[in-house]
């Protein structure tokens, strides 16, 4: 644990923030800000501690062999097909990214960055540094590219109080765990002062590798971000909206999917609604805004009618704004053998009916285009706000915990 001289209590998150990732940047953010806001007044500093992967890096650069990695043949066919349909892609991908770079200075990072693979200098940076260490949110515990040992499940070295808030292990088929891994990560996780998951399957996976720790639901911070206070200026996203073409008039339908998703779209209601590309470029969606900053994108949700989305935090941002989804699951091993994210928040916010499983030319059509409707025609807004609202308050259990402990290690910095 950090000298403590200054009698300051120090909480360090470890999370994905520099991933060019909308989603995993705004979660970053609110979790922080709403610790500092929970901590304002005391002798309490937060701040997230910057630590970044090459292997990640290298994962997912914007490049032929990221794009086709891990591809099985039709999914190699169906990625080459979307290239063809948008030849750009890489050009815009590395205008996305110099986007991101703007957007990762208005986190509150720590004062230094560590770049490795390996954990060395992350757990000495820790103890020299942190009096508590919060490992989340997101899918931080999803180890196959990261590999073992995972840096986000922490260790024995750190010896700060440890928590995890909305931890997922999204993504990872864990039921065929190697013992001898089962029995490091149970060891490391029984460490925990508290155990926060994000959803089901990630309590389930900590009962699987045989933890006995406490483990409670805790939702992923973009529920409770304020969406009406973002370090973005209105009038200018308003005017940057205007030059890409966007009709303020028009009822708009709101999309982060792929081309397949954008036609399925026009052959349901042709020029009826305007459509709004905020993820992939589609060329027949009116407005594309893949290179809006994070802050951007998750207000921009607001000026949508619905959003149809396979995104989770395009869906739950668009709730967050009041903005109604319609999410598509992704047909992939996982969610062959699992409950998907969007699945699980969705239930837990009481909007199960919104899911749907489609292969956007004839499974399910019908259900999405009344789905559709229905939202288009109704204002649902402060239903929505409120439902999010409760979920929300699941926050508030692990706060309990984390201030307990703040005032414990106060307590003995005073003795």
């Amino acid at each position: 644990m950090k000298k403590t001289e200054n009698k300051k209590i120090t909480i360090g998150i470890l999370t994905f923030h520099r991933c060019v990732n909308n989603g995993a940047v705004m979660q970053a953010y609110s979790l922080s800000k709403r610790l500092k806001q929970e901590f304002y007044g005391q002798n309490v500093h937060v701040e997230i501690i910057d630590y970044q992967m090459p292997r990640v890096d290298s994962y997912c650069a914007p490049s032929i062999m990221s794009y086709y990695r891990n591809c099985n043949p039709v999914l190699a066919l169906k990625r080459t097909y979307r290239l063809l349909r948008n030849p750009c892609k890489f050009k815009q991908d590395k205008k996305r990214i110099a986007v991101f770079e703007k957007s990762f200075v208005k986190l509150p990072l720590s004062k230094k960055k560590i770049y490795e693979d390996s954990t060395d200098q992350l757990y000495e940076y820790m103890n020299n540094n942190y009096d508590i260490i919060i490992a989340g949110s997101d899918a931080i515990w999803n180890y196959d590219v990261r590999g073992l040992p995972n840096p986000y499940f922490l260790s024995d070295q750190v010896k700060c109080q440890k928590f995890s808030y909305a931890a997922s292990v999204y993504g990872m088929n864990y039921e065929n765990i190697q013992q001898s891994d089962k029995e490091n990560i149970r060891r490391i996780l029984d460490s925990y002062r508290l155990l926060g998951t994000r959803d089901d399957e990630s309590e389930k996976f900590v009962h699987a590798i045989g933890s006995t720790n406490r483990v409670i639901h805790t939702c992923d911070p973009t529920v409770f971000l304020d969406v009406n206070r973002l370090p973005i200026s209105e009038e200018d996203l308003k005017d940057k909206l205007k030059k890409r073409g966007f009709d303020f008039t028009k009822p708009t339908i709101g999309m982060m999917g792929t081309d397949a998703m954008c036609d399925m779209l026009r052959k349901m209601f042709g020029i009826q609604y305007q459509i709004v590309a905020l993820f992939n470029y589609c060329e027949k969606a009116d407005c594309n805004l893949y290179d809006f900053s994070p802050f951007e994108w998750a207000y921009v949700f607001r000026l949508f009618k619905v959003t149809v989305t396979t995104f989770f935090h395009g869906t739950l941002l668009s709730l967050r704004n009041g903005t109604p989804v319609v999410c598509i699951a992704l047909d992939n091993d996982y969610s062959k053998r699992h409950k998907t994210k969007v699945q699980d928040v969705l239930e837990r916010v009481g909007l199960q009916g919104s899911y749907f499983k489609s292969d956007y030319r004839t499974q399910s059509i019908q259900e999405i285009q009344d789905c559709i409707v229905y939202y288009m025609s109704r204002d649902v807004r402060n239903e929505i706000i409120d439902r999010m609202d409760r979920e929300a308050k699941s926050f508030l259990p692990f706060f309990y915990e984390l201030n307990n402990t703040v005032h414990e290690l106060m307590e003995k910095m005073c003795q």
